[in-house]
């Protein structure tokens, strides 16, 4: 007896139907996957930051003083740096619990070669630091990652030419001045983390951000390492304004990324946040001035945000 069955191959109505649907889910979870990847970027973004604001604040725990946005490279010669090359010594590739002793800093021998008595002392260092780049601001090449940097410390208002009795930016305007007006007869002041702590606190104001306009972190100028305020509001564009468009003056010393909506900061308490790009300006430059109420014009006596009775 011969049994017959009636087999059928897949016919073309039903790989088209589960093309679809294969399309259909795929299109679903793009978003999903995307936004996965968005968030994984700028969460290492805000890794690196907190990186950076642990290795500052242990530097400041030794020394009972941070950095400027701008140092001597070797101590006593004529190089100069920016804030994050100080900072060396002290910066882990990842953090550690305190129960734990941390393994020698991984730029330590690059450090020393390029400090005071080293063999390359006097010359600008152009290694990378991982660090120091955010993975959504990295140049594709990563032969180009040397002495790139996608980060910036608060470096109060644009600098003005100081003299003996003004400096080139009061401390109240910001945590980073530059250290280079020591070695001058000049006015120079920087609080101390203590200092800012008794003022408007280590939780309301800012250490570092990121910029995607930044320049190498070896270099010493404000504009490319730090991000300032103004008590003008078109003087300094706005966060994540004209990306890309810099051009090494105070107007782009802002905060941005490429991160959607806003940009990755830390406070000097070593917390770190996602801010929006909407925040208003002046709540933003408050939160940078370590003193509101003493916060200057740059380059004069004039209080930013006076007290009702001291208004004209």
């Amino acid at each position: 007896m011969k049994f017959h069955h009636n087999r059928r191959g897949i016919g073309l109505r039903e790989v088209i139907i589960v093309g679809g649907l294969i399309g259909l889910v795929f299109l679903m979870l793009a978003p999903l996957i995307l936004r996965s990847r968005e968030n994984a970027r700028r969460n290492a973004c805000l890794y690196h930051q907190k990186l950076l604001s642990e290795a500052l604040i242990v530097f400041e725990e030794d020394r009972r003083e941070l950095p400027g946005y701008a140092n001597l490279q070797d101590g006593e010669g004529t190089a100069t740096t920016g804030w994050l090359f100080p900072i060396l010594p002290y910066l882990q590739s990842q953090l550690y619990p305190e129960s734990l002793e941390p393994p020698v800093p991984p730029y330590l021998e690059e450090f020393q070669a390029y400090s005071a008595q080293g063999e390359l002392a006097g010359k600008r260092p152009d290694f990378t630091i991982y660090e120091a780049i955010c993975p959504d601001d990295a140049p594709e090449d990563p032969e180009q990652w040397g002495g790139f940097n996608s980060y910036v410390v608060n470096g109060g208002m644009p600098d003005v030419e100081p003299s003996d009795a003004i400096p080139a930016d009061w401390a109240a305007n910001g945590i980073f001045q530059n250290r280079l007006n020591q070695t001058k007869k000049v006015a120079f002041e920087q609080f101390t983390l203590l200092q800012v702590s008794e003022m408007d606190g280590l939780e309301t104001s800012l250490l570092l951000g990121e910029n995607v306009d930044a320049g190498a972190w070896t270099s010493p100028k404000e504009a490319e390492i730090a991000f300032v305020w103004s008590n003008r509001p078109d003087e300094i564009v706005g966060i994540n304004q004209q990306i890309g468009k810099g051009d090494g003056t105070a107007r782009f010393a802002r905060l941005s990324s490429y991160h959607p909506g806003g940009v990755n900061l830390m406070f000097a308490s070593g917390a770190g946040k996602f801010v929006s790009q909407q925040i208003d300006a002046i709540l933003f430059a408050q939160m940078q001035a370590t003193n509101d109420a003493q916060a200057k014009v740059a380059g004069t006596e004039e209080l930013v945000w006076p007290e009702p009775d001291q208004r004209k």
